[in-house]
């Protein structure tokens, strides 16, 4: 930390009969080689918005914060600890720590008071990041003898994507670092870079170092199962124990945790085909995943259609049946013709004339391809029989014979009056019991088939036997 200031952490002289406890010599070729390799980082400035002001602030108090001890207070305490221990606001640095090997362990809850002895002294301390994130390590002096300077490394001074460093940031004499870092173990090396040529330190001159971590990392974007028009709930997987939102625009439907393993279920209202849904992720820290967007699928078959009714006369079918949606009219298995509903929901099909008592069946299907229940319909009978053909008359016959409509009924008329009436066989052939009749008598024959459709009349004159 090239720019010095004064650390209120304890009076002058705190350390005098405890941090010096168990210092060694310095070993010239190893520390000098550390020292290199700490020197080495280039300073920048942090990019505004790094580390917002609440956390700096956290660094800026965790070094200050044993301030509140008073001096007797802090040497009973020191009087009674073995190398490494912590009081309740800080921990105190256990030489020998001038390598890799023999670091001492570094606290995010906790900084650690330290000493710079002897000359060309290096302090290492091991830091846990326990995931992608930032690594934070703040540092400060009490004394113009230190120029402290104090770096993030990888074991043995490894470089690579694992630890990238972001830049500094420097407030009322607290200098935070910031890296940019995978999960793993790294190690803070300090070093007092105005030792070249004398070593002006005592034991009175100390440093401070704390660490903390930030999670920077959004979570992964979620995947999700689909999600139809029936659902009333959502799934996926996302960041174990991370919160998930599912949107609509911006409405939020609904929102649950995930599980350890990472699954999630999310009740929500049913919602309709075709809406489009953003589920993010949000994590413990407030990262925000990436949007997924699903739209929910229709699997809702539309409703049977209603349809006119149909007779043997007609050349459409026409009713009413789901916005949009394709109209199909078969019989039996034969499709008849189709044709796209409306967007208020009417349809006319054109089909080829249908016999009357033929079933046929109408069926919409939308967009999707889910298709309704099928309408059936019978054919109406509306066309009347042929006229019949009737037999020669005399006034001796008992009985009118002829031909007419299979099955149909027909009926021997003289005027208004009913003579007598009977059913056609299956061939079309008719008798019909009357009353011999006058010579010259007109009479009147008729056809009316099971529908109740009567034929033109046909008509003969009694002729003289």
């Amino acid at each position: 930390m090239r720019n010095k200031g004064i650390l209120s952490l304890v009076a002058v002289g705190l350390l005098a009969s405890t941090v010096s406890v168990g210092i060694v010599k310095a070993e010239g070729n190893k520390n000098e080689l550390a020292r290199k390799a700490i020197e080495s980082q280039v300073e920048k400035p942090l990019q505004k918005g790094a580390i917002d002001p609440k956390t700096f602030n956290q660094i800026e108090q965790a070094l200050k914060g044993s301030q509140s001890y008073s001096v007797n207070s802090f040497n009973k305490k020191m009087g009674r600890m073995s190398s490494g221990n912590s009081d309740e606001d800080y921990l105190i640095e256990s030489e020998y720590n001038d390598d890799f090997n023999s670091a001492n362990i570094s606290s995010y809850e906790k900084p650690t008071i330290g000493q710079l002895l002897p000359l060309y002294d290096v302090d290492f301390y091991k830091v846990k990041v326990p995931q992608s994130g930032i690594l934070l390590v703040g540092g400060e002096t009490n004394s113009y003898s230190i120029d402290l300077l104090f770096t993030a490394v990888q074991k043995d001074f490894v470089e690579n994507s694992n630890l990238e460093y972001l830049g500094s940031e420097y407030e009322d004499d607290v200098e935070v670092q910031a890296y940019q870092a995978k999960a793993g173990t790294y190690y803070v090396g300090v070093i007092d870079t105005d030792n070249d040529y004398i070593d002006n330190n005592t034991e009175e001159d100390l440093y401070a170092i704390s660490t903390g971590f930030v999670d920077n990392v959004k979570p992964s974007k979620p995947s999700v199962n689909k999600v139809d028009n029936n659902d009333k709930v959502i799934t996926g997987k996302a960041e174990a124990n991370s919160t998930v939102t599912v949107k609509s625009g911006s409405k939020v439907l609904g929102s649950a945790k995930a599980t350890s393993k990472g699954t999630f279920s999310i009740k929500i209202a049913v919602q309709k085909a075709g809406t489009k849904l953003t589920i993010t992720a949000k994590d413990s820290s407030g990262n925000v995943s990436s949007s997924v967007a699903v739209t929910v699928l229709d699997v809702v078959p539309p409703s049977k259609p209603t349809v006119s009714k149909v007779d043997n006369n007609d050349k459409v079918v026409t009713g009413k049946a789901e916005a949009n949606s394709t109209v199909t009219v078969k019989n039996g298995s034969k499709a008849l013709g189709s044709a796209k509903a409306t967007t208020k929901g009417t349809f006319s099909i054109k089909i080829a004339v249908q016999k009357a008592g033929t079933k046929l069946t109408v069926t919409a299907k939308d967009s999707s391809g889910n298709v309704s229940s099928s309408a059936s319909v019978t054919v109406i009978d509306v066309v009347p029989p042929s006229k019949p053909t009737v037999s020669k008359v005399d006034d001796n016959d008992k009985v009118v014979k002829g031909k007419a409509e299979a099955s149909s009924t027909v009926t021997v008329k003289v005027g208004s009056k009913s003579l007598g009436s009977a059913k056609a066989t299956s061939k079309g052939s008719y008798s019909v019991k009357i009353k011999a009749q006058k010579k010259g008598t007109t009479l009147s024959i008729t056809a009316k088939d099971k529908a109740g459709n009567v034929s033109s009349k046909a008509t003969t004159k009694v002729v003289k036997h």
